[in-house]
C-alpha cells in the first residue's frame, strides 16, 4: 500500500497537557513550543514525541504508516542467527 510519508505526522489528543516535553524532544524541532499541536518543520517519524508523552496525546493514525511500522517489527523482533553461505 503505497502512503505518502511526508504527510504522516502525530495527531495530538484532547487530553494534551501542553507540558512541551514532545517539542523539547523531537529531534527535527518539528513541533513547535507555541502551540504541540502545530508542526513547524518536518517529521521523521521517530515516535520520540509519542513515547515520551506522560499521557499518551500523541499518536499515529494514519492506517498505511501503521501497517508498514508493524510489518518492520514483526520481520525484526525475532533473533536472526549467522548464516554460512559457501
Amino acid at each position: 500500500n503505497p502512503i505518502n510519508i511526508l504527510k504522516v505526522k502525530p495527531l495530538t489528543r484532547d487530553s494534551c497537557t501542553d507540558c512541551r516535553l514532545c517539542a523539547e524532544i523531537c529531534p527535527m524541532g518539528s513541533i513547535s513550543f507555541d502551540n504541540v499541536r502545530e508542526y513547524t518543520g518536518i517529521c521523521i517519524k521517530c515516535g520520540a514525541c509519542v513515547k515520551r508523552c506522560p499521557v499518551q496525546a500523541k499518536f499515529y493514525d494514519d492506517a498505511g504508516f501503521l501497517y508498514h511500522r508493524h510489518e518492520l517489527e514483526e520481520g525484526f523482533k525475532r533473533r536472526a542467527e549467522p548464516e554460512l553461505f559457501l
